[in-house]
């Protein structure tokens, strides 16, 4: 991955910022969000959004016993540990019902925009489950490799 494509990114992630400031969902920060398995919702990412995390944070502070819970190992005392850095399925995600109507349009439009960062950079199209992705890297950190 490139700090360009990454930066670009980051424009994206403003740009969303500011759509979502002028919608207002609800955000009642209780974390539920993310503890995948127990709210009963998958988180898909594509290989930019998580190169970017790693990139932007060495995923340090990740507590990678959270995601044999089926949460995400950023998980902080009920908050996101990486907020600034994280995906584009959090960023649009509000446990906020008058929300929920909105979030898929929301998200296709931005997963698209996210996907043409990626062709205009020459990156391969890679998009997978969040949680079965972090339990890989779970099982390389816990192994030392």
């Amino acid at each position: 991955m490139n700090d360009q494509a990454f930066q670009a990114l980051e424009v994206l992630y403003d740009a969303l910022a500011e759509e979502l400031q002028r919608l207002q969902p609800v955000c009642r920060m209780s974390g539920a969000c993310c503890r995948f398995e127990q709210a009963g919702h998958r988180l898909y990412v594509t290989a930019l959004e998580l190169e970017h995390l790693r990139a932007r944070t060495g995923f340090a502070g990740a507590d990678w016993s959270r995601v044999k819970e089926g949460a995400c190992p950023f998980l902080d005392r009920g908050r996101c540990g990486v907020r600034t850095h994280r995906m584009l399925g959090c960023r649009v995600y509000y446990c906020d019902p008058a929300f929920q109507p909105r979030m898929s349009g929301l998200y296709e439009k931005y997963h698209e925009r996210v996907k043409g960062i990626m062709r205009a950079h020459g990156l391969p199209y890679e998009y997978f489950d969040y949680l079965d992705r972090m339990r890989a890297e779970a099982s390389h950190e816990t192994n030392g490799a």
